[in-house]
Parts: C-alpha cells; structure tokens; sequence
C-alpha cells in the first residue's frame, strides 16, 4: 500500500516538474492531410500562433490518408508529452468511429480535449460547364438521369463526402461517389472535368467562384457564408441541412493536466485575437469560440453521437 502510495507521489512530482519547465523543445501539430488544403493551411495559422504566444516553435507535420485516421492513429500512439499534438476534426473524432468497423483509435479514450480553433462550412459546386443554373436545376438535371453524374470528395469518410451524401439523402439523388486523398486531388478532378460536383469547403470556392472555374449552387450551413452572400443555404433552397466541419487540437491521453490547461489556456488567447481571426477568415474558415477543455471534451463525444445518427439516415455502412 505505501509502495503504491509512494509510486503516484513520485509520478505527480514528476508530471509537475515537467508542467513547469514546458516547454522546453518544438511543439508538432500533426495535421492528418496532405500539404495545400484548408486544414492543413488553418493547422499553420494555429501553429504560427501558438509559436509566438508559447514563445517556443510549433512544427506542422502532415500525415495524411484513410480520412484523417493515419495521422490520427499516429498521435494516439505518440507519448503523452505535450510534444505532439493532434490537428483533429469531424473526421477523426466523429466520422470515422462511425463509419470504421476496425478504427486502430479510440478517439474518446486515446485523447485528450484541449480546443477547437476554427469552423469550416462547405458549398455544393460543380464544374463550369454543368447544365444547370441553380440548386433546383441540378436536382432535376440529377434525377432525370440517375447514376450518370459524379462527385468528388477528399476521400471515404472525409467531410466532403458527408456533405455530399447529406445532401444527396435529402434530395433523393442517385450520383456516383469517387473518393481521393485529400481535398487538392480532388478539387483537381473537378476543374479537370473528370467529375462533375463536389462539396467544397466555401472559402475555396470564393476565388474559383470569381475566376469563372466553378459554379457555387449554395452553402450547406444555416446562415449564409460571409464570403458569398448572393450564394443562398440549402436551407433556404428547402433543404433542411446544417453543415460544417471543425478543427481543434487534442493531445495523446495520458499528458500531464497542467500542459494540457496550459495548452488550452494560451489556444484560447490565440482564438480570441483578431489577428488570428482575421487570418482564419482570410483563408475562408471562421473563428470557432472559445470553449474550455472540459467543454470540448463534450462537444467531441457529442458530436460522435451526432454524425452516428447522420451516417445512418445517409444509408453508409461502416466498413
């Protein structure tokens, strides 16, 4: 009994002396997709950020394939340091132990919350050259001609895929699904020609919006995208459909209370500065609002629960 005592009196002073000279080497976010795309590009704002705030260099490491779930699995099996750190999203923490039979993660168990940092809504968009104008015509065009169009997404499991498949539940379409690894390869098929739609993050589309190598159809979130104001919601197009992903940071289980409270603490500085938000909108995402680790600890396993239920009413198995 005092051996055990003594045991868990050596383990808290050691956490605590750790606590207390961390940081002490470069921080790695690993952000679980390829290089070029929204996440990955809101992963650099967040590590720029936090480098300068915690005075100590944040290392973007991409590992991207199978849906954010590599790069995942990765820092699962990180050590519980404070050194390596998670850029997660709906994908890992909310799709894929709904849509994986055999996930090589627990995202409740092996992890733990430290805070979300940006909101990323979609738009539904097709290649220049479709024949349709408006969210209407393309249901019609779509259903006129069942399994004859295709979309795109950034891969099995991925937000753009869910999107899409929301979106297809609810207008009753019967498109054909082609999965890549990640959102550039597949937005490449797209301005290729070699699909016809896609669920694209609204902040991408802006610029190919006025560049003339996209149509935008509508936003998938409740309220219209602040970049896109003359695009209407599928809500507003009589489609009840609220939609978007989120990024935040978490940490392997098993890090020291004080570095993740640490960590947490200067995130939510980060977040709040309007520097960091006005990077964020620039890229095309928002802001998420500040929420505690034991509040994003919440929201995580509700939003599991959440995406459990969307998955289900899409019709997807697990796999």
């Amino acid at each position: 009994m005092k051996k055990g005592i003594l045991a868990a009196a050596l383990w808290i002073a050691a956490n605590l002396a750790g606590a207390q000279t961390y940081p002490d080497k470069p921080i790695k976010i690993v952000v679980p997709w390829p290089a070029g795309g929204i996440t990955d590009s809101a992963g650099r704002i967040m590590a720029q950020r936090m480098s300068e705030r915690m005075a100590t260099p944040f290392v973007v490491e991409n590992k991207g394939g199978a849906a954010g779930t590599i790069g995942a699995e990765f820092v699962a099996r990180a050590p519980a340091d404070g050194y390596t750190l998670l850029l997660a999203s709906a994908e890992t923490h909310a799709i894929a132990p709904n849509l994986r039979s055999k996930l090589s993660y627990d995202p409740q168990k092996d992890f733990v919350a430290i805070a979300p940092f940006a909101i990323n809504p979609f738009s539904i968009v097709s290649r220049p050259d479709f024949p349709a104008k408006n969210i209407k015509e393309l249901v019609a065009l779509a259903k006129s001609q069942p399994g004859k169009f295709t979309y795109s997404s950034a891969g099995l499991g991925s937000t753009s895929q869910m999107a899409m498949e929301t979106f297809r539940g609810l207008a009753g379409l019967d498109i054909l699904h082609v999965p890549f690894q990640g959102q550039a390869p597949a937005l490449t098929s797209l301005l290729g020609g070699q699909t016809d739609l896609q669920t694209l993050p609204a902040g991408s589309a802006v610029g190919l919006l006025k560049g003339g190598k996209v149509k935008v159809f509508a936003v998938t979130t409740s309220a219209r995208y602040f970049n896109l104001p003359d695009v209407p919601t599928l809500k507003e197009e009589g489609f009840e459909m609220d939609f978007a992903n989120w990024f935040g940071l978490v940490a392997p289980a098993g890090v020291s209370p004080a570095i993740t409270q640490r960590l947490a603490a200067d995130a939510a500085t980060v977040i709040q500065s309007a520097d960091t938000r006005a990077l964020l909108q620039k890229l095309g995402v928002d802001a998420y609002p500040p929420m505690s680790a034991a509040d994003f600890q919440k929201f995580l396993e509700s939003e599991r629960v959440r995406w459990g239920n969307v998955i289900r009413a899409s019709g997807l198995k697990p796999e």
